[in-house]
């Protein structure tokens, strides 16, 4: 008995090259470096296009934003209610992206008793915003919808040259920190 499970043990050749056992086929090694790159390619190229995408809206400032839609209402100059809800946003939209002040977020309310509102308008601009805004605020609640285009042209060039007062005063003064820095 000993003898015979001696014998049943196979004896396996020596100089078996390797390569025999290789499978010789081109396309497994594409497919595993194209199942790695194509992922990479994809996500490259989906990161590059947000990157871009970034660049080109943050090409837009505030100002830029509001001048564009005081020129689209001036050419539509809706009745007197109408134009001064809509210039009221466009001047707090404006408050909010150039001077972070959340009067965009709130109601007029809120607006007038919040004691730090306009804070970081420009000082020599906080008392022509804030009597814009009041102005503005009579017209959006008295419920008036008459149609005076003179009157609703000169808001709306008042709202006009009140954000270009804001962006110069601020240049100015960030000139000004830059000068003695």
């Amino acid at each position: 008995m000993g003898n015979d499970i001696l014998q049943a043990i196979p004896v396996l050749e020596q100089d078996i090259p390797a390569d025999q056992f290789l499978v010789n086929d081109f396309w497994i090694p594409l497919a595993w470096v194209s199942a790695v790159l194509v992922p990479l390619a994809v996500l490259a190229a989906w990161w590059l296009n947000t990157r871009r995408r970034r660049q080109v809206v943050a090409g837009i400032t505030p100002q830029q934003e509001a001048l564009a839609a005081l020129a689209e209402l001036e050419t539509q100059l809706p009745p007197m209610r109408e134009c001064a809800l809509r210039l009221s946003l466009i001047l707090r939209a404006y408050l909010a992206g150039q001077t972070q002040d959340p009067a965009l977020y709130e109601t007029h309310e809120e607006f007038s008793q919040r004691m730090d509102s306009l804070a970081h308008v420009p000082a020599s601009c906080q008392c022509a915003t804030r009597e814009l805004l009041e102005h503005l605020a009579e017209f959006k609640y008295a419920g008036e919808t008459t149609h005076d285009a003179t009157h609703a042209h000169s808001l709306v060039e008042t709202a006009r040259n009140l954000i270009n007062r804001i962006e110069t005063a601020q240049l100015q003064a960030g000139n000004t920190e830059e000068a003695t820095a």
